[in-house]
């Protein structure tokens, strides 16, 4: 099968969508991205990819395309270009492209925009055109403080719209998403398939003089560690108050302590907070780390923070870090509602309380460390159970594969191939 994967973001940016594109060559089909100019890590576009430099690579057996796209700097007026400029320039090199495929598809997550580039290909070329979704809009963009009756709203709700009722079919990371495309954006559900997102399992520990040093001069008796990034829907806040709140009751740091791992556009705010409430020896900031040393995290932590504002229907998703905190084999604290609280309860493989609510986490804590040892390395083993069942690569892989040939199954059936 050939394949055109419509991505904004691919290597050397890291995503997963990176390892997706190589399983599927592995599996013997012709895949080919377009994708934009690398900058989402950075903010900047990388020497390598300006002045029409490298837009045609291959990576790992795979044709990249690139088109031009104005950077992300920092602040929405940039990110706004940068979405316009792939969904623009991407159109016309859909509509301009010659070499022929089998099917389009597109990884979607933020912005919503980056479909458009693959509905002028599939259009062209009268083929399938399949969404893995993970995001939703036009809700993602109320994080942005563009609200529902506005103008703007109302235009990215109508784009938003078109673009997904454009597909053939749509995958989606969580189960409330399939109601969310129905009931806001008229999909018909029999459209939808749900593929949860796949983790990978734990590396092995990469040495590290810095942050082995760093990990032992910050060890508490108990070790709360979060990954990723730092933004406002990531609700931190409500671990730090929560935090506040047992220093209160007497909780000292020698007792808990934080460790953030990440970077993120309300990392400042957060830093802020913790000054604020004088917790400074209760967090350790780490900055955004290397993937590769993530397994030395886990494996200092006894348990991870899962976090997520409800203040939309982003709220009831699962984060992928979810998948990989039960991968690393570690207990979960979670201040989260939606599909996360269903996941964590059937693993049996972590303390959840709801979203916000800062004084039952500070009780979670307080729980968890009471818990002996034998009792932490239950929950972590069941939560990496698990993810064994229903979160691998492999299942992740099968479950897609099967989904992109049901779908060029039905085109050819359809057209009466």
């Amino acid at each position: 099968m050939k394949i055109l994967i419509v991505s904004q973001n691919f290597y050397p940016d890291n995503f997963k969508i990176n390892e997706v594109a190589v399983e599927l060559k592995k599996s013997g089909h012709e895949v080919t991205v377009l994708t934009g100019l690398a900058d989402y890590s950075t903010g900047h576009i990388p020497k390598k990819y300006r002045y029409w430099k490298n837009r045609n690579e291959v990576y790992r057996g795979i044709q990249i395309h690139r088109v031009r796209t104005i950077s992300r700097r920092t602040g929405p007026i940039f990110r706004s270009l940068n979405y316009l400029s792939f969904a623009i320039n991407g159109w016309f090199w859909g509509k301009l492209q010659r070499q022929s495929y089998d099917l389009v598809y597109v990884y979607l997550v933020s912005p919503v925009t980056m479909g458009i580039p693959a509905i002028a290909v599939a259009k062209k070329q009268k083929v399938p055109l399949v969404y893995y979704n993970l995001d939703l809009w036009p809700e993602s963009v109320k994080a942005m403080h563009i609200n529902e009756g506005t103008l703007a709203f109302r235009i990215i709700h109508r784009i938003s719209r078109r673009v997904y009722q454009a597909a053939n079919q749509i995958a989606v990371s969580s189960l409330p998403f399939i109601d969310y495309l129905h009931d806001v954006n008229d999909i018909d559900r029999n459209k939808v398939r749900f593929i949860p997102q796949y983790a990978n399992e734990e590396g092995e520990l990469e040495q590290n003089l810095q942050i082995e040093q760093l990990l032992n001069e910050k060890r508490s008796s108990n070790n709360f560690v979060f990954t990723g990034n730092i933004g406002y829907v990531q609700d931190i806040e409500t671990i730090i108050r929560a935090i506040k709140i047992l220093q209160k009751a007497g909780v000292t740091s020698e007792q808990l302590r934080i460790h953030l791992v990440g970077d993120g556009s309300n990392l400042e705010t957060i830093k802020n907070l913790v000054k604020s409430l004088n917790i400074t020896d209760f967090v350790v900031f780490y900055g955004r780390q290397p993937e590769k040393l993530m397994p030395n995290f886990y494996q200092f932590a006894d348990a991870c923070l899962l976090t997520l504002k409800n203040e939309n229907k982003i709220g009831v998703t699962i984060p992928a870090k979810l998948q990989g905190y039960m991968a690393a084999k570690k207990p979960v604290l979670a201040a989260i509602d939606g599909d996360a609280q269903r996941v964590i309860a059937e693993a049996n493989c972590g303390i959840r309380v709801n979203s916000g609510d800062a004084e039952s986490l500070a009780h979670a804590f307080a729980e968890f460390m009471k818990l002996s040892t034998i009792e932490r390395q239950k929950l972590g083993q069941n939560g990496y159970q698990y993810f064994l069942k229903n979160f691998t690569k492999e299942k992740f892989m099968t479950a897609t594969q099967d989904w992109l040939i049901d779908n060029l199954k039905k085109e050819n059936e359809t057209n009466g191939n």
